[in-house]
């Protein structure tokens, strides 16, 4: 994902202007790893601002379903239905 997604201008650009980017170093940041249950690499973990769960992605997702999931997450669309639904709707498309 480093080389693909997190590489490409547009993902850049709304995950700077939508969301607070961290990065974890999994070997250094054990403690973090284990309290978000990271078992595989890449894993992307969506939190609210007071750090609660909003979803975890394990796994490799190619550049465009990630700019879906970031948009998906952002307009807060999992609050009223799947990211299936959300993919049929006419704002995706």
């Amino acid at each position: 994902m480093e080389a693909e997604s997190f590489s490409q201008p547009e993902i850049i650009k709304y995950l700077n202007s939508h969301f607070i980017p961290v990065r974890i170093d999994v070997d250094k940041e054990r403690k973090i790893a284990s309290t978000y249950f990271v078992r595989s690499l890449p894993t992307s973990w969506f939190l609210e601002p007071d750090g609660s769960k909003i979803t975890n992605i394990p796994g490799y997702v190619n550049s465009e379903m990630f700019l879906v999931i970031l948009k998906y997450i952002a307009s807060e669309s999992f609050k009223t239905m799947t990211l299936k639904e959300y993919m049929k709707s006419p704002r995706v498309n």
